[in-house]
């Protein structure tokens, strides 16, 4: 979480803490949302809301917005503070029935005034700029498991496609939302990329590895004599020495390999650095297994980092339904009593 309570009490322990992506993401796009342009959209996004309460409010006027799209029923969403992305599809709905909408609230009475031509071109600009937030929390959201690794990528694709908007945004507003949402970027998703283990597990990622990072520096600055794991000297000397007096000659070779793990790790790392990325469709936990013959001194230590979520959700969805369930059986008891 990135509540001041929860940074707070971070602080107070001193414990290192990794605040989840997702929140975050949606810190970024609330900053976006918060930007007083002349007012103009504080008074847009009022409008929006009234009118969809409007139509969610009068059983008629919603009938009349069926009718008017006649096959393409589409039903307007209303805004949920607690619910990502749910202002986006609140727009989203809005601008693919604005001129039914428009239709519906000109022949109503007490209805009110339908958008304007500016506030449409408006709407769309925040649309186009939402919908990659959407993207990216949906990514880090969904029911798949989702690692630390894909933070940065993530931070670097999504400030390169936003800084990219320039030409595709015809309004002040669009164009006003989307150097802030850049600044905000900055600021809070950034220093993700100067975080040891962000960087460490992005680089031991085999989809990603160095290309993932935005800053060459960063990315070089990793200390990468940290990527080797060094086997348990006990259980090595237990696997490769011998009693049998005959080849006792092994033991002697042997302890010489012991002395250059370190150098063999040094070109194990650079045949991973140099091999080409794993398409982003892989499971990269499946492909340390199909790969562990090749670098059996990274496995340990991918499988260490690789496995650190990069957002709270699942835990959340865990926990809220182990307390519905909580709160069914309790019930269920009740009621038997």
């Amino acid at each position: 979480m990135n509540t001041t309570t929860m940074l707070k009490a971070w602080e107070i322990l001193k414990i290192q803490n990794l605040p989840c992506f997702a929140h975050t993401v949606n810190l970024v796009v609330q900053d976006g949302l918060n930007l007083n342009h002349n007012d103009v959209t504080k008074a847009l996004f009022a409008k929006c809301k009234n009118i969809v309460i409007f139509f969610k409010k009068s059983s008629i006027a919603n009938e009349k917005l069926k009718q008017v799209q006649e096959n393409f029923a589409c039903t307007l969403l209303q805004e949920a503070q607690t619910r990502w992305n749910s202002f986006h599809d609140m727009i989203e709905r809005v601008l693919l029935t604005h001129e039914a909408i428009a239709s519906v609230l000109l022949s109503t009475t007490n209805a009110p005034l339908p958008f304007s031509a500016e506030e449409i071109n408006v709407l769309k600009d925040i649309d186009k700029i939402l919908a990659l937030f959407k993207n990216v929390s949906e990514k880090v959201s969904g029911g798949k498991y989702v690692t630390v690794s894909l933070i940065i990528p993530l931070a670097y694709g999504l400030y390169r496609q936003i800084g990219n908007f320039s030409s595709q945004l015809a309004t002040a507003v669009g164009k006003s939302m989307k150097d802030v949402m850049l600044e905000s970027i900055k600021k809070r998703l950034s220093i993700y990329e100067l975080r040891t283990v962000t960087r460490m597990a992005t680089i031991l990622d085999p989809r990603f590895k160095k290309d993932g990072f935005q800053s060459n520096a960063n990315a070089e600055q990793m200390n990468l004599g940290n990527l080797t794991y060094v086997e348990d000297p006990v259980s090595l000397e237990a696997s490769t020495t011998t009693t049998d007096p005959i080849f006792d000659f092994l033991n002697q070779r042997c302890a010489t390999k012991k002395s250059n793990v370190r150098s063999d790790a040094i070109i194990i790392k650079r045949q991973y650095l140099e091999r080409d990325i794993a398409p982003q469709e892989m499971d990269h936990l499946l492909w340390i297994k199909v790969n562990q013959v090749d670098f059996p001194l990274l496995k340990l230590l991918m499988y260490k980092y690789l496995c650190i979520p990069a957002t709270s959700v699942e835990s959340e969805r865990l926990s809220a339904r182990r307390d519905k369930l909580f709160l069914i059986g309790e019930h269920g008891l009740k009621k038997k009593m």
